[in-house]
């Protein structure tokens, strides 16, 4: 179980080794920092990054959309900071949200290299997979991921996450359509 906290009047989500915050414009410069150390790294895994990707402009409108999509209730974007330090360490997504009839969201997320395989992934999963469950009264948490990442596929599995399902070109990561494993997290006692 996680602790949340008003933080001027901004929940925050505190964990073992981390705290959940929602983005803000002032974290663009660590933000960019943080993943131009990590590109190659995270490229692999992710969708291309446009030319623009790590500028200040880019940040904002993505910000905004953020901002717009949380006010809708439609999709809610965390940074992962490290607790004692608080230096921005990944970030974490639920987006795909419905809360009527499927009640689920699908998760996605990102660790900077220095921080990865160090258990902050883990603690981060299963703060929002509690978030999900009881604030958001979520059934169901998705996610997917390459079948060759098996870092990604091995802390889904250890924070109870089970495979449901293989999807052929599902995904374009870095400028190829990839097959994915997909995985899905339910409550307990439904």
């Amino acid at each position: 179980m996680y602790n949340i906290f008003l933080v001027k009047k901004e929940k925050e989500l505190i964990g073992k080794k981390i705290i959940l915050r929602k983005p803000k414009k002032e974290n663009w410069r660590e933000w960019a920092e943080l993943r131009q150390k990590s590109k190659d790294f995270l490229q692999p895994w992710e969708p291309k990054w446009p030319n623009n990707f790590l500028t200040r402009e880019s940040f904002n409108i993505f910000i905004n959309s953020i901002e717009m999509l949380l006010k809708k209730k439609t999709s809610y974007n965390f940074f992962i900071f490290h607790k004692k330090t608080n230096n921005l360490m990944g970030g974490i997504s639920l987006t795909n949200f419905k809360s009527e009839g499927y009640k689920s969201t699908t998760i996605g997320y990102w660790m900077g290299q220095e921080y990865a395989g160090k258990g902050y992934m883990r603690d981060t999963l299963t703060i929002i997979s509690d978030y999900c469950f009881i604030d958001l009264e979520l059934n169901r948490i998705e996610a997917a991921c390459l079948p060759k990442n098996l870092s990604s596929k091995n802390v889904l599995l250890n924070v109870g996450f089970k495979v449901e399902g293989y999807a052929e070109k599902y995904l374009n990561i870095n400028g190829k359509l990839e097959d994915h494993l997909l995985l899905a997290k339910i409550k307990k006692g439904i």
